[in-house]
């Protein structure tokens, strides 16, 4: 009971340790816009706890037309830039990507393994608007790849609040769930929020990730680790530590 107490008053996950979602990498999305700002957001997310980031920059064509390349050469130029201070930063050994499910990603797919975190686990995501229809077949076809999908903030689909039938599904057929933790906030609104919190009752997440864009999600992340809802992620058997 001590070590819960002590955790929370450290403001610290280091009991998750590994962040694999995030958008720390400059210039490519609608993350970090330049090299500055990712270090900030680093720096501030190893003082929260996270000793490792695995950057997962959006692949999504209308928006966010990302490659392999793209996102190879924004992890470089950081990797670059963090070498005046090493010692005040998370690890960045590597990087994936979050994937929309759309028509495009069917012809990534088709060209070769999607980018993985964890050797070959496949973070995707849906519209805020409407559900992928192709969600299980790809599903199915990533696990035909060898890849283990991995669908990002499930909570937040609005169209999904509720319908733990169909997580339960998802989970029956393969595939992973991160909860985002910013949704363990109000940030998201009350539905994400009581969904998240059912799906951590009903221990469907496998993942937990930041997600985190800007500092104004820092200062949400700085907020959660002083309210009720910490307690439920502190003992949770997420797997991110095995990515140590």
């Amino acid at each position: 009971m001590f070590f819960k107490k002590n955790r929370a008053l450290n403001n610290s996950f280091s009991f998750i340790g590994v962040d694999m979602h995030n958008h720390v990498l400059p210039g490519i999305d609608d993350g970090s816009p330049d090299t500055e700002t990712s270090l900030l957001l680093m720096r501030e997310l190893k003082m929260l706890g996270f000793n490792k980031l695995i950057p997962s920059p959006h692949t999504f064509n209308s928006l966010y037309p990302n490659t392999p390349q793209t996102i190879q050469t924004a992890f470089d130029l950081l990797k670059k830039s963090m070498v005046a201070c090493p010692n005040q930063l998370p690890e960045l050994n590597n990087f994936a990507s979050e994937y929309m499910m759309d028509d495009y990603f069917k012809i990534i797919r088709s060209n070769g393994k999607p980018l993985s975190f964890g050797y070959d686990h496949v973070l995707i995501e849906m519209s805020f608007a409407d559900e992928a229809p192709m969600l299980l077949e790809e599903i199915f076809q990533l696990q035909l790849m060898g890849c283990i999908p991995v669908l990002a903030h499930p909570e937040r689909y609005p169209y999904l609040n509720g319908n733990f039938n169909y997580f339960k599904t998802l989970v029956d057929r393969g595939c992973q769930l991160q909860l985002n933790l910013l949704s363990l906030t109000d940030q998201y609104g009350k539905g994400t929020q009581k969904t998240a919190l059912k799906l951590l009752d009903l221990e469907l997440y496998s993942w937990a990730g930041t997600d985190v864009h800007h500092l104004g999600h820092i200062d949400l992340l700085k907020q959660l680790v002083q309210s009720k809802h910490f307690n439920k992620i502190e003992d949770y058997p997420f797997k991110n530590r095995q990515l140590m």
